[in-house]
């Protein structure tokens, strides 16, 4: 009866093991596949051109493995854009994002700028302020 209880005790002992190897072996492939796209932010501003329409300029870089693409871009508080074609900049791209803003702004106020990515992470994490 020993022998029996030995014998159930030593086989769960190897099935939970075996599921913890399981598990960590998976965890460690997703983490090493995963290939993130991180995106610099290296110009934001709002400008009025000569026939008063306002405009959103962003200059980024894709310093990631991944492709970043933009869905959305916020002024937090004022007007939200919804991009028709997400804006697609590839690993070690630079682009220029020009958007035809709808709302009035005002020189020397200070916004807040977001681009909301289909990977779910918001840009800026640091909100940046982009004065007019």
């Amino acid at each position: 009866m020993n022998r029996f209880f030995a014998i159930i005790i030593l086989l769960a002992v190897t099935i939970t093991l075996a599921a913890a190897a399981a598990t960590w072996i998976i965890t460690t492939y997703h983490s090493m596949a995963w290939k993130p796209e991180i995106l610099r932010i290296t110009e934001a501003s709002i400008y009025q051109d000569e026939n008063s329409s306002w405009w959103l300029k962003i200059v980024a870089v894709n310093e990631g493995e991944g492709i970043a693409e933009i869905y959305k871009v916020e002024i937090h508080g004022i007007e939200s854009t919804d991009l028709s074609t997400p804006i697609t900049i590839k690993p070690g791209e630079q682009k220029e994002i020009t958007i035809k803003l709808s709302k009035q702004y005002s020189y020397g106020t200070a916004y807040t700028i977001r681009l909301y990515l289909k990977s779910g992470t918001v840009y800026p994490v640091i909100e940046r302020i982009v004065k007019v």
